[in-house]
């Protein structure tokens, strides 16, 4: 295995987890952005107001997306194991 095939498998790797992270990550900014504003607007400055509807977001669009994140999953791993043989 040489340094380039090193260096691409990471940079997919890394490609990979920001596709797999971002919407998750986007839902919670969109969410938490939303609440910020309405807490702001009515002066209700509890933590837990906002970390409740942060988090229901982020578990539902985590369910709503599960079989596309899995099957990127599952398609990176299957090409990362079927090439090792001609990495040996």
């Amino acid at each position: 295995m040489d340094l380039s095939q090193v260096i691409d498998w990471s940079r997919e790797a890394i490609r990979l987890s920001l596709q797999l992270g971002g919407p998750l990550l986007g839902v919670a900014l969109v969410v938490g952005l939303v609440i910020g504003i309405g807490q702001t607007l009515t002066q209700l400055h509890e933590p837990v107001v906002g970390m409740v509807p942060r988090l229901v977001a982020v578990m539902l669009a985590f369910l709503l997306i599960l079989p596309w994140l899995l099957g990127r999953w599952v398609s990176f791993e299957t090409t990362l194991i079927e090439s090792i043989p001609g990495m040996l």
